[in-house]
């Protein structure tokens, strides 16, 4: 409360200054937790997950010491031609004793399974980053992000009035995610959980999850498939509408946009343990943004900048940012004797282009600035203010859209015991939309991503498939093979109309 005065004559003074602000939401990062007041009292609040221990049997004993936690289900599945059979599924619950599951299996090929529930923190986001380390919140569930905003964005309200528009440009959420991926190697899998969840997920696909459980960790022929669509689908809709929603509608309250940037923005096999679907979650910021932490031209995700992009154009979102650093040249964890890396002005100039052509239009610096002068630094600012401000306001015109192609990698995920996926076929995905973006990028075609949403809303007409303001007459499908079926139409009907549909 102290600190209040200060803050407040910083504020003031810095919109007198005519500078631009934004309101970061969270001491350190990932944000949510408000260091420890959101958990405050609500211990039940923080992230979950479904640890999951395995085993395959041919018959004979079987022993598997159960993971920490409440046991959700203990199961048997026979295998047929390597595909485990849900309909004869055998509950080995009463086969539990003293944390360790032990049965007498039959003859033939089985698949052996206990899952608990518990509460995440060693091994995840949480306790690795470099930020303090904190149990972290659980972003399926409404409550808690509710009462992040309450003692966190309140605050706010209440000291500046209801109009925090009028000094801010946009808030900041920064790295939030579910947790469900491990950093270290970890002895049992994960999934994302709450006690809500088989809930929501009857509400939306009409199925019981449990007995569906198994299907999300071992093969189980298309029924398998469509469980882990529908659930990873059910993932998206919650973490999309509990937190980035809830935020988003508070801000809008407030006259203020709802911005930030999320968790390994590069790796769409990662998107999927964390959030579901990035695509959708980022759909609902008003002022999309990333982080580059390296300033090494080649180095830069613009790829990453061109998906943000791509949503505010879709969304008609007029702002995009990004922290830019050189934080991978500067940082040496404790042991690490590698020279501190200083960049130059050209790799700063360049870092930022790239940023910029990608569909960053905001910069927020994070350099250090070491060994420049100060004429370096005038003429670094100038250029990019001019870029800035010349590429914010418009929209990316381009003939190309490129799927995001989250999709058809939810029927093939299959969580790790380190990082995000063990399934080759969902990396396959990952791999062939990066080397399409990449191909494109190389040959100087300019493009857009789409997701699944934007193809069921384009309208078709004269060859063209248009959203808006944008219009696209080629669409690359990268490594595509499952989408929604109002999706799948409105390709055929952009097809069939004149316009170019190409396969990878």
């Amino acid at each position: 409360e102290a600190k209040w005065p200060a803050y407040l004559r910083g504020v003031n003074m810095a919109k007198a200054a005519g500078m631009a602000l934004w309101l970061y939401d969270e001491c350190g990062y990932p944000s949510g937790s408000a260091r420890d007041l959101t958990l405050k009292g609500h211990p039940e609040w923080a992230a979950r997950g479904l640890l999951i221990a395995e085993t395959n049997a041919a018959g004979g004993p079987v022993t598997l010491p159960l993971p920490p936690g409440k046991l959700v289900l203990a199961a048997a599945l026979p295998r047929r031609n390597g595909v485990a059979v849900l309909d004869e599924a055998r509950d080995l619950a009463a086969s539990v004793a003293n944390g360790t599951l032990t049965w007498q299996a039959p003859a033939g090929e089985w698949f052996v399974t206990a899952m608990t529930d518990d509460l995440v923190y060693e091994g995840t986001h949480a306790a690795v980053s470099l930020a303090y380390k904190k149990p972290y919140i659980n972003l399926l569930m409404r409550e808690p992000t509710a009462r992040f905003l309450e003692v966190t964005h309140d605050r706010y309200a209440e000291k500046l009035g209801s109009n925090l528009g009028a000094y801010y440009t946009s808030t900041f959420t920064d790295e939030p995610s579910l947790m469900s991926l491990w950093m270290r190697p970890m002895p049992y899998r994960i999934l994302p959980w709450s006690e809500t969840l088989a809930a929501e997920f009857r509400k939306r696909s009409g199925n019981d999850l449990l007995p569906l459980l198994p299907a999300l960790v071992t093969e189980a022929g298309p029924r398998g498939a469509q469980a882990r669509y529908d659930f990873w689908n059910t993932v998206a809709d919650l973490v999309s509408e509990n937190f980035f929603g809830q935020i988003q509608t508070w801000c809008h309250r407030h006259n203020l946009a709802s911005g930030g940037h999320l968790l390994m923005e590069e790796s769409l096999a990662c998107h999927v343990p964390l959030y579901g679907d990035f695509f959708r979650c980022v759909r609902r910021l008003d002022a999309p943004s990333i982080d580059c932490l390296t300033s090494l031209p080649p180095e830069v995700p613009w790829f990453i900048a061109r998906m943000i992009g791509s949503v505010a154009d879709l969304e008609g979102r007029p702002k995009t940012m990004c922290e830019v650093s050189d934080h991978c040249q500067r940082y040496r964890p404790e042991g690490d004797k590698r020279p501190v890396r200083l960049v130059t002005e050209d790799e700063i100039r360049g870092t930022c282009h790239r940023l910029l052509w990608g569909g960053i239009n905001t910069l927020t610096s994070y350099y250090a600035f070491q060994g420049l002068s100060d004429e370096q630094l005038r003429r670094i600012n100038t250029e990019i203010g001019r870029c800035s401000t010349m590429l914010a306001g418009g929209h990316q015109v381009s003939d190309v859209a490129v799927l995001y192609p989250v999709e058809s990698v939810w029927p093939n995920f299959e969580p790790s015991l380190y990082w995000s996926t063990r399934d080759t076929k969902a990396l396959t995905v990952e791999n062939v939309f990066n080397a399409v973006g990449s191909a494109l990028y190389e040959a100087d075609r300019d493009f857009r991503y789409v997701d699944a949403r934007a193809l069921r809303e384009a309208n078709v007409k004269d060859g063209a498939m248009r959203h808006g303001d944008l219009r696209w007459r080629v669409l690359v499908l990268p490594a595509a093979d499952t989408l929604p079926l109002d999706a799948w139409k409105n390709v055929e009907r952009f097809w069939r109309k004149g316009g170019a549909v190409i396969a990878v």
